[in-house]
């Protein structure tokens, strides 16, 4: 089972000291640099970074697998599955009874998109839709479907009528969360809004590449306030990513206005 790392990540960072103000390098890349200067920002020796963002190697390989694999599946289970289960996914209460029984759903009514042979599943359909990436996929494989023209910018995170509508829905959508899982989304909601353009730039970034790495270091880097300022977070990218994700959803979500980016007549 996939499982929910990053707070464990976070808490084992060193404390943070908010009147220790460390000097940002100028070679460190922001939303206004290239990819190519991104990816380099990989080489950036981490003593000199603000915050250092290190790599979780334990788990890295595995995680990247099973998001692959997860990928693969989804590619072709969404393309015959139930627009109102994949709406109860993404835009259901997570954790819910009803949202993990349309996740579960998906997934065992599609054991034919299983490459190889299918692994066995769990005794209940809504124990088959609890995985954490499971859903992170889904999420960006509708954002890519029905938005993918999905941008954000300062103007729009700061504006008082977009946070309100996020709060107001977010606040009581996820009241069924897990700890961890809550916890996780609560900071890659403040790294979306802290750094809009990168964000959107990783939902354009290929899943596993290098760029995909250099961003995230450099939106964790960007958006340090969302760790308190610490000096060290270790971070496994593909489950960062399927947070950062969720989050630039929920904001592409507050911004438009609307209740899902899957169109009521799709």
């Amino acid at each position: 089972m996939f499982r929910v790392a990053l707070l464990a990540a976070l808490s084992a960072a060193t404390v943070p000291v908010a009147a220790q103000k460390a000097d940002v390098p100028a070679i460190l890349p922001d939303a206004s640099s290239g990819d190519d200067i991104i990816v380099t920002a990989l080489r950036i020796p981490r003593e000199r970074l603000p915050t250092g963002v290190y790599w979780n190697y334990q788990s890295m390989l595995p995680s990247k697998i099973a998001r692959e694999n997860a990928q693969m599946f989804f590619r072709c289970a969404l393309k015959t599955s139930r627009l109102k289960s994949m709406r109860m996914v993404v835009d259901g209460e997570p954790n819910s009874a009803k949202a993990r029984f349309a996740q579960g759903w998906i997934k065992t009514t599609h054991r034919g998109c299983y490459q190889y042979t299918a692994p066995a599943m769990p005794e209940t359909i809504a124990d088959v839709g609890g995985s954490i990436l499971d859903r992170g996929v889904i999420v960006e494989s509708v954002l890519k479907s029905y938005a993918p023209d999905a941008a954000l910018t300062p103007s729009i995170t700061s504006d008082a009528a977009v946070q309100s509508r996020f709060q107001q829905r977010e606040g009581l959508r996820n009241r069924l969360r897990l700890p961890n899982d809550r916890d996780a989304l609560v900071f890659a909601s403040c790294l979306v809004r802290q750094q809009p353009v990168l964000a959107t730039r990783l939902f354009q970034s290929e899943p596993g590449s290098l760029l995909e790495r250099g961003l995230i270091q450099t939106i964790i880097v960007q958006g340090r306030e969302c760790v308190g300022h610490a000096s060290r977070v270790a971070v496994e990218p593909s489950l960062v990513r399927v947070y950062i994700m969720d989050a630039f959803y929920r904001w592409v979500v507050a911004a438009r206005g609307v209740e899902s980016l899957i169109p009521a007549d799709a």
